[in-house]
């Protein structure tokens, strides 16, 4: 589905990113204003603003437009968005705002990963104004109405990176901290899911703590980036720790990509049958590649230090 309504005033709307079902946004509101969590691209937005408009909303009622992290499936139509919307607020980590306001770096290091693609995937990358931009420290509170959302930095995936908690929902936005729930990995007895590893930033120790901080919240929900809201269980967080722990082990001897399509399948496989798992890692296999770069990324730089 392209939009989904949950309880609590929270939209799902998927960013058309690379693909239905990919990578969504967030839409959070209270008294008459919304939180848009998540921007997706630069070719996404107009679509995006249909969807928004389709459940009679006035984009003008969207007061802040928060990415968890600067990676262009999160952060890329960040600007596209501010000129759009003249009285938002952009709302981000502290050390992601530098790269929002002044995206060349970005844009850089992402055509780097993402070669000859990377218009086709994210278009113009248009700067933020530095003086819209609110950074959010550690636990720190964004009032939104009635309702508050805390930023919480949450790093491991990305230094930048930081998970929003809603106390209304009991749930946590976390972009890419706990990790990749397709709905493929949604249909057995409790949520799978998998690693963010994209290059560059990948820290295995700070991944474990971030997503054992999240656990122990006993949160109601998960509403991760890749997609759409997962009830949480205990079960799911031990798994990713598991994975992550084993992307750890991983040595420069190895073949990343197949020793982490391997582990893939055998987390797959503690929640689905033989099937399930083999087509689920199939699908994963742009995912697997990235996350191979990334501990690639991790072990050139434990070498050369």
């Amino acid at each position: 589905m392209s939009i989904e309504r949950y309880p609590h005033t929270i939209y799902c709307i998927d960013t058309d990113y690379v693909a239905a079902g990919i990578a969504c946004a967030y839409l959070v509101g209270d008294d008459e204003q919304y939180a848009l969590i998540e921007t997706g691209t630069g070719p996404s937005v107009e679509v995006m603003c249909d969807r928004i408009l389709s459940m009679g909303i006035d984009l003008q009622q969207i007061t802040a437009i928060m990415p968890t992290h600067a990676h262009l499936d999160h952060a890329g139509a960040a600007g596209h968005w501010m000129q759009l919307l003249p009285a938002a607020t952009l709302c981000c980590h502290p050390a992601a705002a530098r790269h929002l306001i002044n995206p060349e770096k970005l844009e850089a290091s992402a055509r780097a990963v993402y070669g000859s693609a990377f218009d086709e995937l994210y278009g113009e990358l248009i700067p933020v104004p530095a003086a819209r931009v609110r950074t959010l420290e550690h636990n720190e509170v964004y009032t939104l109405g009635q309702r508050d959302l805390r930023s919480v930095h949450l790093r491991g995936h990305a230094k930048h990176h930081l998970c929003l908690w809603d106390e209304t929902s009991r749930g946590w936005f976390t972009g890419d901290t706990f990790g990749i729930c397709y709905s493929e990995l949604q249909s057995g007895e409790w949520p799978i899911a998998v690693p963010a590893t994209t290059p560059t930033q990948f820290e295995p120790t700070w991944y474990i703590d971030s997503v054992t901080t999240i656990a122990n919240s006993q949160p109601t929900w998960i509403y991760p980036t890749h997609f759409g809201r997962i009830p949480f269980d205990q079960r799911t967080a031990e798994q990713l720790i598991r994975q992550i722990e084993e992307y750890a082990e991983i040595t420069a001897s190895c073949e990343p990509h197949a020793k982490i399509e391997d582990i893939t399948k055998r987390a797959l496989l503690a929640c689905l049958d033989e099937t399930a798992a083999t087509a689920a890692v199939q699908r994963l296999q742009a995912d697997i590649a990235l996350n191979a770069q990334g501990v690639q990324h991790r072990l050139a730089s434990l070498r050369s230090n």
